[in-house]
């Protein structure tokens, strides 16, 4: 696999505020990567960074060989990038429909968005069922199949997905990790930078990962493997 996004000793934070240390990471093409750590690691700090919603202090972030940081954030979705916030940020009284259709705002999104719409019914049919229905009315697991899908309306190359299980009944992270699990099966030519607190879903569904703490990144390999031990649990994880 060859390498899609790379993440080079950057520095980022809020202000005066650094949160990201030195912070490197890679994502190969067609490659799930979990990012793990306890609250307040700077776990979608990072995310946003990428995204262009925070410029970063130092370093630099390239995606398909080009250099993206600094990049204001529509010009980062025309790279090929799409961040879904664990906030959701629907438009509440507007249907299913209307806001996947929003998530194809750039030219090479509206080009292909009946086939996005197709690949997203697939993966969630839930939102099929509710094209109509207005957002609001959704139950919270609905809501985020619908800020997921709508990042892939941008037609993205990368998906940063915000801790998607927050605040979710069991039963519905099932079925956001089903959808994600049949995702990467249809479109496998997609990438996905997943942050995540359920560690045993996201070691499940990732080919690799990083944890942060503090800011850094403390380890990198195979989440799947490390958190089958106890020592690695608790050194890395804190749980």
């Amino acid at each position: 696999m060859s390498t899609l996004l790379k993440v080079d000793n950057v520095d980022s934070g809020y202000g005066d505020i650094q949160i990201l240390w030195d912070v490197s990471i890679s994502v190969d093409r067609g490659e799930v990567v979990a990012v793990l750590g306890p609250n307040g690691a700077g776990k979608t700090t990072l995310l946003k960074t990428i995204a262009g919603l925070i410029k970063p202090k130092k370093g630099r972030i390239t995606m398909n060989g080009n250099r993206i940081d600094g990049l204001p954030p529509e010009k980062v979705v025309g790279e090929g990038v799409a961040l879904a916030l664990a906030e959701k940020e629907l438009f509440p009284s507007m249907t299913v429909k209307e806001n996947l259709q929003l998530g194809a705002f750039n030219k090479g999104a509206r080009k292909k968005l009946d086939e996005n719409l197709e690949l997203v019914y697939s993966i969630f049919p839930k939102l099929r069922e509710r094209e109509s229905q207005r957002a609001g009315t959704m139950s919270g697991g609905e809501q985020q199949m619908l800020a997921i899908g709508r990042a892939l309306m941008t037609d993205a190359r990368l998906l940063l997905l915000d801790e998607p299980s927050t605040g979710l009944a069991p039963l519905m992270v099932k079925n956001i990790f089903t959808g994600l699990r049949r995702l990467m099966e249809t479109k496998t030519e997609l990438s996905i930078l997943l942050v995540e607190q359920r560690i045993g879903q996201a070691a499940e569904l990732s080919d690799r990962g990083y944890i942060l703490s503090n800011g850094h990144v403390v380890y990198e390999g195979d989440i799947r493997q490390g958190i089958a031990t106890q020592a690695f649990v608790k050194k890395y994880l804190g749980v």
